[in-house]
């Protein structure tokens, strides 16, 4: 076969396939890898029809080197539609699970690939002419028809699965979502039906030979590529813009709760300078810091919870808590983090430091901060643990008085910048803040306004968590930059129910409103209760009847 118009309109629309959609890799890369799975199965399947196309050109006659370059392509394109279906689905778990097996076609052809290759360059030493012909024809053709087969009737069947668990959608949002890829399968498994016939047409057909049937195919190919890579970027772009603006609002929502929960801890200029620095990493660090001390009343303890779990969290090298003993006019080292901590709540060589003397004496006699780019020029700093390069020390002052310092040394050069010193100052405020309270007997307590709470129930109500069934303690914590332990007294004062019946009590009233629902009819009680967030029928069963007083069925035959 020559060079006709045919193939060459098609080799040029494949191969300008190739380049769009590998540029549209490179910009969406960082997207994830549904972006990569997406623009993976345009290349692949391109690079197959080219590698053909070539070897009807009979470019491997002029130059036999070219064919080292060729590479089983077929069988990964099957694979990356699959893995795009359960990235784009949320079902990554499914593609992971049998990554390995669904890569044995691609590794196996392509190590029999080589040694058919070698086997040419030595002029046919191991496989005759005849059994290459037939490998390379009829034994991979098959089997890359068979495997796409395969996988496509398994694509259906997780998009079936998905359908009847329904993930964290709702009834009309799921159905619209998978509308869109079983449209794309449903493409894609009549191509393997056309393929099929195109192939049955040369057993019928003994006269017709070489890939001239395959051109209409390939045509028509082409144009769903085409349109799949433009109607599929466009689809892609607007899920992403659309999850990206309600996680953005979500957030906002999280943010103003945090600011709101701050209010009465610090004056307007430092809400403005946390305003304008980095609010979400701030106040996630800071709510995290007031609520990790809520139930600590002794003074070894507030210090040493700031070293072991707010300061670790800035992931700092070094960190010491000096507080001021007024009988002996020095400063002790009363807590740290990273080489001076012992375990066990004990410093290793614990020092004393002269009120005026080296940097953090400096900081408790003049009540003023001190951010050190390089200690190495300055003849007031004192060697504790090992010499480093760079220190900053905030004061910690109640009432106008220095009763501590926040001091943090780090081996590189200026690490400390703007943005330590004021985390630094605020965790220092609310430091002395706690100290007084304990001074003064005076705990916080958690009241019906609590912002964490309301912080709670607003992603309950609007961002519905309770519908991820591994949803617990200590992901919530860390969703809401708070204490597990703050949490759970909080949820149990205000709700007045323990953790588990709270996140159930949501559970429960989402699985109320779709068993009435018409639109659910079709889906059977364990299918409500995973989309309600229950991981078995059991749990939900028992949860159901705590809440309720009847089961699940009688609720749903109930007039």
């Amino acid at each position: 076969m020559k060079v006709n118009p045919y193939n060459t309109v098609i080799f040029l629309g494949c191969l300008t396939l190739v380049v769009m959609a590998l540029w549209k890799l490179l910009v969406y890369w960082k997207k994830g890898r549904t972006y990569r799975f997406f623009y993976g199965i345009l290349i692949t399947a391109n690079l197959v029809i080219i590698q053909v196309l070539l070897m009807d050109f009979g470019v491997h006659k002029e130059h036999a080197w070219i064919l080292a370059f060729f590479i089983p392509f077929q069988y990964l394109s099957p694979v990356y539609f699959t893995g795009f279906i359960c990235y784009y689905l949320k079902k990554e778990e499914v593609y992971k699970r049998n990554r390995n097996y669904l890569f044995l076609p691609f590794i196996g052809f392509f190590v029999l690939y080589t040694v058919l290759k070698v086997n040419v360059f030595l002029d046919y030493a191991w496989i005759s002419n005849e059994v290459f012909t037939i490998i390379h024809t009829e034994v991979d053709e098959n089997s890359t028809l068979t495997f796409s087969i395969i996988l496509s009737i398994w694509n259906l069947l997780i998009i079936r699965k998905y359908e009847n668990t329904i993930g964290k959608l709702s009834f009309d949002q799921v159905r619209k979502k998978t509308q869109w890829i079983k449209t794309i399968v449903a493409v894609f498994i009549t191509f393997n039906i056309i393929w099929l016939l195109t192939i049955v047409l040369f057993f019928i057909r003994e006269d017709i030979s070489g890939h001239f049937p395959y051109y209409p195919f390939w045509i028509l190919y082409l144009l769903f590529f085409y349109t799949f890579l433009y109607l599929g970027s466009t689809h892609l772009n607007e899920v992403s813009k659309r999850k990206q603006s309600e996680e953005e609002a979500v957030q906002k929502a999280i943010q103003n709760f945090r600011m709101s929960g701050l209010n009465h801890m610090f004056s307007e200029e430092e809400l403005e300078l946390i305003h304008y620095d980095k609010p979400s990493q701030i106040t996630g660090i800071l709510s995290y810091f007031s609520t990790s001390l809520f139930d600590k009343n002794k003074l070894e303890d507030v210090l040493w919870d700031i070293v072991e779990n707010c300061i670790a969290y800035l992931q700092l090298e070094d960190c010491i808590i000096y507080i001021i003993d007024t009988s002996k006019n020095v400063l002790i080292q009363k807590a740290a983090f990273g080489n001076k901590n012992q375990g066990e709540r004990k410093i290793l060589s614990p020092i004393e430091i002269s009120l005026g003397e080296g940097i953090v004496g400096q900081v408790a006699q003049s009540g003023e901060y001190e951010c050190v780019y390089n200690v190495t020029y300055d003849d007031r700093y004192v060697v504790d643990d090992i010499s480093r390069k760079s220190e900053l020390a905030v004061p910690i002052m109640i009432e106008g008085t220095v009763i501590g310092v926040l001091d943090s040394e780090h081996s590189e050069e200026g690490f400390f910048d703007e943005h330590h010193i004021l985390l630094f100052q605020l965790i220092a405020k609310l430091t002395a803040k706690k100290l007084s309270q304990i001074n003064i007997k005076n705990t916080t307590n958690i009241t019906n306004d609590n912002l964490y709470f309301k912080e709670l129930h607003f992603l309950m109500k609007e961002a519905k968590i309770y519908r991820d069934s591994n949803l617990g303690l200590d992901s919530i914590s860390k969703m809401l930059k708070i204490s597990s332990n703050y949490l759970s007294q909080m949820v149990n004062k205000l709700s007045g129910s323990n953790f588990s019946d709270y996140v159930n009590s949501f559970r429960i009233d989402d699985a109320k409103s779709k068993l009435k629902d018409p639109k659910f009819t079709n889906y059977t009680i364990l299918d409500i209760a995973l989309e309600s967030g229950f991981n078995s029928k059991s749990t939900f069963y028992s949860a159901f009847k705590k809440h309720t007083g009847i089961s699940p069925k009688e609720y749903r035959e109930t007039p």
